[in-house]
């Protein structure tokens, strides 16, 4: 790879453009940039980018759309999603396409450089990233693998991970995780939903893999927090 990274960024704000365009100009050699789906297609079939950052809601052909287009051409492109708040519900679709990352409108200019630079982390070794006891989670199948063992993450196991992996060094309570993957609302103040699935993962982990380590570590009182 170059010393530098190519980037297309898709984003129907002119303005928005503007500004990123001008703040991460010294991040990459050459930057692309796209307003909407059809125009985000050809300027990456044209330039082949190193790294894609597109927004989820974008003119002609929305961001989910796009990326599918890309990754049947590209299955190993890193792609930074960008969304609203209110659009959380189409992270699952991102994350299933094989989201790098995402970001969260509005955001920092740390928060993207953050974003992006665990994106660019995973350019040249696929996607996979490394976990607490030589676990490691491959972003783009959605498996987790221990030495030649090998365990399928489901919808909520794959949302978990990403929720967690956004900021490996912040510690996540109940209630954080809950709201972040669970819509319906609920009285319960412990968050059991949560508590649950990550009481069940760690089990079919240490089943699946016939080991007591796990990668997420939790303290009482504190939360959860991604090794």
């Amino acid at each position: 790879m170059k010393n530098k990274p190519i980037l297309l960024y898709v984003e129907d704000d002119e303005e928005t453009i503007q500004d990123i365009v001008f703040l991460l100009k010294d991040s990459f050699r050459k930057i692309y940039t796209a307003k909407d789906g059809e125009e985000a297609l050809l300027m990456f079939s044209k330039n082949n980018p190193d790294v894609v950052i597109l927004d989820i809601n974008i003119p002609k052909i929305n961001g989910i759309e796009v990326a599918k287009k890309i990754r049947k051409s590209n299955a190993d492109v890193p792609i930074l999603f960008l969304t609203a708040y209110s659009d959380k519900d189409k992270l699952i679709d991102a994350i299933n396409i094989g989201a790098s990352s995402y970001l969260v409108k509005p955001f920092n200019i740390d928060e993207l450089h953050l974003a992006i630079a665990k994106t660019m982390s995973s350019i040249g070794e696929g996607c996979k990233i490394k976990l607490a006891n030589d676990f490691v989670w491959d972003t783009q199948t959605n498996i987790i693998s221990f030495k030649s063992n090998s365990l399928k993450l489901t919808k909520k196991e794959i949302q978990l991970m990403s929720v967690l992996n956004e900021n490996r060094q912040q510690f996540f309570t109940a209630c954080d995780i809950s709201a972040e993957l669970f819509t319906t609302a609920t009285k319960d103040t412990v968050c059991n939903n949560s508590v649950q699935l990550l009481s069940r993962f760690k089990k079919k982990v240490i089943k699946n893999f016939e080991v007591q380590e796990f990668f997420i570590q939790n303290i009482y009182g504190v939360g959860y927090k991604l090794l």
